[in-house]
């Protein structure tokens, strides 16, 4: 199936990729005097979120905990943040770091952190739209969250363990911005004993995606304003669930949503990626799976070396930069006992093969439009379940805008087959939605 562009004003089209430009034009100046500022030693961005809170980006909120008492959605802490390429008047917005309440897939109430973005570039149109966010992996240690690395953009760390962070879903955010767009953004949870992300735990990321909007009408956000979801590769999973799922939030209930390459079946991601570039995602959804329940922990745990114990954690550490440096290319056939890659043998669990089951999209179909889409070469997140994707939700009566992107395979397994598609629809995958929210 070829995908057919939703009719729409052309001007609307046009507009984004002007306004594209107008983003990254303060984006790229914000960034570059953030890291001379750095580099002269007037400021410094913390090794871990938390260890600098003067910092004027760090807001030091505190880790996950258990939560008693406090309904879903509570706004528990907002400070003011920098976000990046929003302080000119290029593309103006106000920005808060949030603290709020969610329930992981469990039921557990536990506390997760996200960001606010508040525009004040014109919108052309109706009410104005929020977007619910759901950002793509950039590693799970606490200074990888979103909300933090868009007030760094970019930052290398030369001491050990070596690490990197790139703030690569800044460029989209700031685009839906400067189109006059609210938007929201979830961290993900975490397991507040464990500190690890609950990672690609699809249903636990919906919930706090949906509850991120709840909080965010404490700081004035309209209750009644249009809603659009967007999610790319893990974000892809936590909205497709959202719009499977939409019992647990019936009072957040978007217009139409853009799914893309989501890892709609996780255990046939974790077969594909192994021998990348990023390997690294690998170890992220096994400490994601170790934290649900103490049988999948165990069971884990006895198929792992040592050795790959330790390499599981040295990924856990550092956010997606230095993950490839811990296991890029590698196979995990060298974290197991038995010298299989882990992802064949992850399958021959019993406990985590229900967990795999669990977090499988298509189970459900969403109600509102989506354009979902996916790549021929992808190296990260595999084309078949995609496609499966598509044809359960339309038999299940789905209203699916299909696109497969058959850009050129870029040799090497470096990921750039993942990512390099989504920047080059991008104007157009925002403007599909933009011009739903329009109506």
């Amino acid at each position: 199936m070829r995908f057919t562009r939703t009719p729409g004003p052309a001007v609307h089209r046009a507009g984004l990729r002007s306004t594209l430009f107008r983003t990254l034009a303060p984006l790229a100046h914000e960034s570059a005097q953030r890291n001379v500022r750095r580099l002269a030693g007037r400021t410094r961005p913390p090794t871990r979120a938390g260890e600098n809170p003067a910092w004027e980006g760090e807001p030091g909120f505190g880790d996950a905990t258990w939560v008693l008492g406090q309904d879903a959605g509570t706004l528990l802490k907002s400070t003011p943040m920098w976000l990046l390429g929003t302080r000119g008047r290029l593309n103006p917005a106000t920005a808060y770091r949030i603290e709020y309440v969610t329930t992981d897939a469990r039921e557990r109430a536990i506390t997760a952190t996200g960001a606010y973005f508040h525009s004040h570039s014109p919108w052309r149109g109706g009410a104005r739209p929020v977007i619910a966010f759901a950002p793509s992996t950039q590693g799970v240690a606490q200074h990888c969250d979103p909300s933090y690395t868009c007030t760094v953009g970019t930052n290398v760390f030369l001491t050990r363990p070596y690490d990197a962070i790139a703030a690569y879903e800044l460029p989209v955010i700031n685009l839906f911005l400067a189109a006059g767009c609210h938007v929201v953004l979830t961290d993900y949870p975490r397991d507040p004993d464990l500190e690890l992300q609950l990672y690609c735990d699809h249903p636990s990321g919906a919930r706090a995606l949906v509850d991120a909007v709840r909080a965010a009408r404490h700081l004035g956000l309209p209750a009644d304003a249009p809603l659009g979801f967007w999610g790319f590769s893990q974000g892809g999973g936590t909205v497709g669930t959202a719009l499977e799922r939409t019992d647990y939030a019936p009072d957040v209930t978007p217009s139409a949503a853009v799914v893309g390459a989501p890892p709609a079946q996780l255990d046939a991601v974790l077969r594909h990626a192994d021998g990348t570039l990023v390997t690294g995602v690998i170890a992220y959804a096994t400490a994601g799976l170790m934290v649900t329940s103490p049988e999948i922990r165990d069971e884990i745990l006895a198929v792992l070396t040592k050795d790959g114990l330790r390499t599981l954690v040295d990924n856990l550490t550092t956010c997606a930069g230095g993950s490839l440096l811990a296991s890029g290319w590698r196979s995990t056939a060298s974290w197991t006992r038995s010298g299989m890659p882990l992802g064949a043998i992850l399958d021959d669990l019993p406990a985590v093969d229900d967990e795999f089951a669990r977090r499988r999209l298509g189970q459900g179909a969403p109600d509102v439009p989506v354009l979902l889409w996916g790549s021929t070469h992808d190296d990260v997140i595999p084309i078949g379940p995609v496609r499966q994707l598509q044809i359960d939700w339309q038999r299940q009566g789905a209203d699916v805008t299909w696109r497969e992107n058959r850009f050129p395979r870029v040799p090497g397994r470096t990921g750039l087959n993942h990512f390099g598609p989504y920047y080059r629809t991008l104007t157009d995958d925002v403007g599909w939605l933009l011009d739903l929210l329009r109506r």
